[in-house]
């Protein structure tokens, strides 16, 4: 019987806390105070609805209640979902796109005993093309905040975080040591990109549209011809005309193929207004795009923004 009491006991003392923390001292102009809890605000009716005193004129308050009343006021405001209202909208900002058709070029490192600086051997592949092309394009996403109370919200601060992932090569575009290196493996890097800005005031009925950070992707693809040659037989009696042979070339490796790429993508975004209380403490809303984004990551210090 005593763990039941016991935890009545402490939600009974759970539930007073809480309710002390909202109670408050208030003076009226001629410093009569009153002690008690405000349940509610009638912003057009400018009415204090007091949890023992019931409803109460705005001007029957000091001027430094009045201001607790409206400060109070903001954020019931801000907290309510249906009065104010985020939205958080994937977007794409500009896009360019390069591409070229270079003689392809290879770099062999030799590594010399007592050397620190390994020699290097520069071979051009004449009879071969490559297709060189770079994809860029600027994403992030659009917040939309909607204020539909009766009254300004004033002081918000927004802060956003993209979360990206971009592909590099294992091993260097003109750079080449042996056939064994895989030419085409990527390493993916998981990037973070973060914003903070203050929105001095939303008044009613206004919509604010901001912007998070831009991440750039990069999409980078190169392809090269199989390395064949055409020789012609010009043999008496040879029906079978242009034949195709491999060739290698020293120093290329023996690959069937010499294309690679490497890619980037958008994991999502995580949101967060907030303002501050009549404590000074920040109340925050967060929301998230994909909303499974928490369960992939996780909400870093803003002070350790990504480094480039």
């Amino acid at each position: 019987m005593k763990a039941p009491l016991l935890l009545t006991t402490f939600f009974a003392l759970m539930a007073l806390h809480a309710s002390a923390q909202y109670m408050r001292t208030f003076t009226s102009p001629d410093g009569k105070t009153l002690r008690d809890r405000i349940v509610k605000y009638d912003y057009q009716e400018k009415l204090v609805f007091l949890e023992e005193a019931g409803r109460v004129p705005l001007d029957s308050f000091s001027a430094d209640d009045q201001a607790y009343i409206l400060h109070w006021n903001q954020v019931a405001g801000f907290k309510s979902t249906m009065r104010f209202k985020m939205e958080l909208k994937k977007s794409s900002w500009a896009r360019m796109k390069h591409e070229q058709n270079i003689t392809p070029f290879y770099m062999d490192a030799i590594h010399i005993p007592g050397k620190k600086i390994p020699n290097h051997q520069l071979l051009m592949l004449e009879d071969f093309e490559e297709y060189n092309a770079v994809y860029l394009e600027a994403e992030g996403y659009e917040i939309k905040l909607r204020n539909q109370n009766f009254f300004p919200i004033e002081n918000i601060v927004v802060e956003s975080k993209i979360y990206y992932e971009q592909e590099n090569y294992m091993v260097p575009d003109s750079f080449f040591m042996s056939s064994d290196n895989a030419y085409d493996d990527t390493v993916a890097t998981n990037k973070v990109r973060f914003l903070s800005e203050t929105v001095p005031v939303i008044v009613p009925r206004e919509e604010v549209f901001l912007n998070s950070e831009c991440a750039i992707m990069v999409d980078h693809q190169i392809e090269r011809s199989i390395l064949l040659s055409t020789s012609e037989n010009e043999g008496e009696g040879d029906d079978e005309g242009d034949t195709e042979t491999e060739e290698t070339v020293e120093g290329f490796g023996e690959w069937d193929d010499h294309s690679r790429r490497r890619k980037g993508k958008m994991i999502g975004a995580w949101l967060r207004v907030g303002i501050k209380d009549t404590n000074g403490q920040m109340v925050w809303r967060e929301i998230t795009s994909p909303s499974s984004l928490p369960n992939k990551v996780s909400w870093d210090p803003a002070e350790e923004p990504e480094e480039e």
